[in-house]
């Protein structure tokens, strides 16, 4: 019993101490364009850095005050190979999440609008690179 209770405040502590690690920042913009009817354009980016040298980049867009679209990156490395892929989603007007757990969200008529995968070599100065595209894919 003791075993188990030592390995698993060793679990805790590491979890805990790799949380710390983690770097949350984030972004709000918001355009205004007057005219007969005001359009306010708005967006939330929020980044996540995961582990060394990976980020996970989230960025939800708003006109006026109805979600219109979400975007997710991620990009990182594993040693010489860069790596990134990204998708974008329309989200339907009228559509409102549904609580389908504690935490968990399901979003009935989100659709794909693209995405990509991109991986880079590098080799000395020379890079080979691969991109896949699909679609309209989100600002990179």
């Amino acid at each position: 019993m003791k075993m188990r209770r030592g390995a698993l405040t060793a679990g805790v502590l590491l979890l805990g101490f790799a949380g710390m690690a983690m770097d949350i920042s984030g972004m709000w913009n918001t355009t205004l364009t007057l005219g007969e009817y005001p359009d306010p354009m708005s967006s939330l980016t929020l980044n996540l850095g995961l582990a060394e040298g990976w980020e996970l980049t989230t960025v939800w867009s708003l006109e006026g005050s109805t979600l219109v679209g979400h975007e997710i990156t991620l990009e990182g490395s594993l040693g010489a190979l860069g790596i990134s892929g990204g998708a974008a989603f329309r989200i339907p007007e009228g559509a409102t999440p549904t609580q389908i757990g504690p935490l968990y969200f399901s979003l009935e008529g989100l659709e794909f609008t693209g995405g990509y995968i991109s991986l880079a070599l590098s080799l000395g100065d020379f890079t080979f690179k691969l991109t896949l595209v699909e679609g309209a894919p989100p600002e990179r």
